[in-house]
């Protein structure tokens, strides 16, 4: 004897979630391949070139990298439940939408416009609080990251401003390293 399983997923959300995973990855792969290599290279560069200048101040920039790194990890462990929420809140709403469309004649027959309304309602406030959500945590990401890189700046500041002092580096040298952290901040956002 066969057993039949029911399958718990609309055809609109499988089509929702096939479409816009895809087109997720054709982006990643887009844009996230070639950058990543170019940043590698980058940073790098910088931090050899900032170690031929000052191990000090090359080592302070360096600190900053797992505490930003830390930090990012935080937000996006927090960010990445809304994301998943938002990702099956829009499934919910498209295949909604498809179900109703192709079976509007069953859905008026049976007097059942009030209630598909009241469904479509729950589902798309459901995507409404996970998108503003994963919205709001991701968009905390660059301000996190500009923060920590500040942080690191200014630290190479002031250790800078100690070896001038001392007649370790010249101000050419302090300036060097700043554009050079400032560069590997841009990087690694």
């Amino acid at each position: 004897r066969q057993m039949c399983i029911r399958d718990r997923h609309t055809s609109g959300d499988i089509l929702s979630r096939v479409t816009n995973d895809i087109d997720t990855i054709a982006q990643s792969l887009n844009q996230s391949l070639s950058t990543l290599i170019s940043n590698v290279v980058t940073l790098v560069g910088i931090f050899i070139m900032m170690l031929t200048i000052s191990w000090q101040m090359t080592l302070i920039a360096v600190i900053v990298l797992p505490v930003s790194m830390t930090l990012m990890r935080l937000v996006m462990k927090h960010s990445q439940k809304y994301f998943t929420q938002q990702q099956n809140s829009l499934g919910d709403v498209n295949g909604h939408i498809e179900e109703m469309y192709g079976g509007h004649q069953v859905v008026k027959a049976f007097n059942g416009e009030e209630k598909s309304v009241e469904q479509f309602e729950e589902y798309n406030e459901s995507l409404y609080t996970s998108a503003w959500k994963s919205q709001f945590f991701g968009s905390l990401m660059m301000p996190i990251s500009n923060f920590i890189g500040n942080i690191g700046y200014v630290g190479v500041c002031i250790i800078g401003g100690i070896l001038a002092g001392s007649k370790t580096i010249t101000i050419g040298d302090i300036q060097a390293c700043l554009l050079y952290t400032s560069d590997a901040a841009d990087d690694r956002i």
